[in-house]
């Protein structure tokens, strides 16, 4: 002891040995709790994970109705060279016999053709109007306006038709007010307006009285303030210093605006901003110019739906305007066909000019189940009730009359099972796994009472009948070939016999799983409370979390108390080391006296 004491390697090594055993003896137990607080902690987490997987799953197993996983419905085509077909849940089973005998197309107006380098003398704005059907018994309409300039040394009838083009494919729908004096007084009082946007209908309301531009003012206020995708704007000093109008214009061109009175005040006659489904020309059609031979140009308008219920049905300048008169197409309400010729004597006018119900080219037709049907499109699905149908070719009478078959979707319906089995083994093994004590290690688990009765009641849940079901019905998933384990869990141990049940009992199948007593419900209400941020676990977790932060705490101040008492045993060491050295030299020099005498 008194050599140790002489070295200051020694006192160290005093030092670590009583910080070493300090530690044995309080931080290691602390440091052993906060260990399985940790693990308990982090086995929790996981099964929440692996539990809020399975609840997802299983919300939708237990969902009756046409919302139930059971109700998937396939749609098979005998030929899908010619037709394809998709069902939904809403889908009857069914078969159908169809032989396409006209597929959908745009409507196309063409323009006669032009010497393409010839100068235009086209000068100033040209406004035109195009009208569509919109689908049913309405329209569509589109004011576009155009500018020339005949001073351009470049303006060719080519380029006149890139113009018009551009317009076209660029139009949003735009709603300008007459022009007024900004500070003369309207006298209007206050009112409302409907504003329609693409069948979203909204009130704005108005005061009215001050001056124009105060009325302006308050429109692009409110107007701005309740509506969205719509741009209101008031335009000062054009086309005069003084002036001022509302301007109003659709973001989206696939959008129709429409205005009306509707209380008080009429603003809208007032204003003259009054439409009807105006919707931007690049919604409805798609303008092209192409060049027939290298010294011609020509002008296409396409409907962009195709179908007889949205063909071009006006074509007309307006306000003298003359860009529809160039193309050779301001056709009103006409419609001439249009033929080809091999000089530049084309006759503008309608690839498909036949309208009526027995001879248009616009919609698709077809033959079901024997008889003759129409559609605009050729996409159909307002035919069988989930049920859609796309039609891919014509076919020839030789051509073997296509059969649609609505089934059950047996292997979208098994998969959901087998994901199901999937997950109530990820949970049932993983508990089970961490529940077992071996000669090295103790399960997280053992012992825990909310792991212990979710593993239970699964294991119930797993093998027992279901209840409410009538007799000689399936009640038990055994009888669907999933059979179960107490080991792993289930397991599909007769997927034949699983897809024989889906194909002819269906309805029974369903029951064992979403009945009110179903395996799929009873599942879902077990592992309910134990999932969400207030569940059983979460719970837990966070207790364990603050239980771990008190150990950190603790474990904090026990160190710095040991670490307290080392230092403070130092400083003992240290002055015991002094002494013992002043009595060592005392002792040596008793030792030189001696041996002196």
């Amino acid at each position: 002891m008194a050599v140790d004491l002489l070295t200051t390697s020694g006192i160290n090594s005093l030092i670590n040995s009583y910080k070493l055993t300090e530690s044995s003896r309080l931080i290691t137990p602390i440091n052993t709790r906060k260990t399985k607080y940790q693990s308990l902690s982090t086995a929790y987490s996981n099964l929440s994970s692996k539990l809020d997987a399975l609840k997802s799953l299983l919300n939708e197993l237990k969902t009756s109705g046409s919302g139930s996983a059971f109700s998937s419905k396939s749609a098979t085509s005998s030929n899908t060279n010619f037709l394809t077909a998709t069902a939904s849940s809403l889908a009857g089973l069914g078969s159908y016999d169809l032989r396409i005998s006209q597929l959908a197309k745009s409507d196309i107006a063409m323009s006669h053709e032009l010497t393409s380098s010839a100068i235009s003398a086209l000068d100033g704005v040209h406004s035109f109007m195009i009208k569509t059907g919109d689908g049913s018994t309405g329209e569509y309409t589109s004011t576009i306006e155009v500018e020339f300039d005949s001073s351009d040394p470049t303006q060719t009838n080519k380029s006149v038709m890139e113009k018009i083009r551009d317009a076209i494919n660029s139009d949003k729908a735009i709603v300008k007010s007459n022009t007024f004096s900004a500070s003369a007084a309207y006298t209007g009082g206050p009112g409302t307006l409907k504003l329609n946007l693409n069948g979203t209908e909204t009130e704005i309301s108005y005061n009215g009285g001050g001056t124009y531009e105060d009325l302006i003012d308050e429109l692009v206020t409110n107007i701005s303030a309740n509506t969205s995708g719509v741009v209101a704007e008031k335009v000062v000093d054009s086309p005069n210093p003084g002036d001022v109008s509302l301007k109003l214009t659709v973001s989206d061109s696939s959008k129709y605006i429409s205005i009306s009175h509707s209380t008080g005040a009429d603003i809208v006659s007032d204003l003259n901003i009054g439409v009807t489904k105006e919707k931007g020309a690049s919604g409805i059609v798609t303008a092209a110019s192409f060049s027939p031979d290298a010294t011609t140009s020509q002008f296409s308008l396409t409907s962009k739906s195709t179908g007889l219920d949205f063909r071009i049905k006006e074509l007309t300048d307006l306000n003298g305007g003359s860009a529809l008169s160039f193309l050779g197409l301001n056709l009103g309400s006409s419609r001439p066909e249009f033929t080809q010729s091999a000089d530049l004597t084309d006759t503008p006018g309608f690839m498909y000019s036949d309208i009526t119900a027995g001879g248009n080219l616009l919609n698709s037709r077809i033959n079901f189940n024997g008889l003759d049907i129409q559609r605009n499109s050729n996409t159909i699905n307002d035919l069988v009730t989930g049920v859609t149908f796309t039609l891919k070719s014509v076919m020839q009478p030789t051509d073997t009359t296509v059969n649609v078959a609505i089934q059950n979707n047996v292997p979208s319906i098994k998969t959901k099972i087998e994901e199901f089995v999937a997950k109530f083994n990820d949970v049932y093994s993983y508990i089970k796994t961490n529940s077992t004590t071996s000669k090295d290690e103790r399960g997280v688990f053992v012992g825990d009472s909310s792991a212990t009765s979710i593993l239970n009641s699964f294991a119930s849940t797993a093998y027992t009948p279901v209840s409410g079901i009538l007799q000689g019905s399936l009640n038990t998933l055994s009888q669907l070939g999933i059979t179960f384990n107490s080991s792993t869990g289930l397991v599909i141990s007769d997927s034949a016999l699983l897809e024989q049940k889906l194909t002819e009992s269906i309805s029974q199948v369903e029951a064992v799983f979403n009945s009110t007593n179903g395996v799929a419900s009873k599942l879902f209400s077990i592992v309910s409370p134990y999932t969400g941020s207030t569940g059983y676990l979460a719970n837990s977790i966070s207790s364990l979390s603050t239980n771990i932060q008190g150990l950190d705490d603790k474990l904090t101040s026990v160190q710095n108390r040991i670490n307290k008492t080392a230092e403070s045993l130092r400083a003992q060491y240290q002055r015991l080391q002094l002494q013992l050295a002043s009595l060592l030299d005392l002792s040596g020099s008793f030792s030189d006296t001696n041996s002196f005498f």
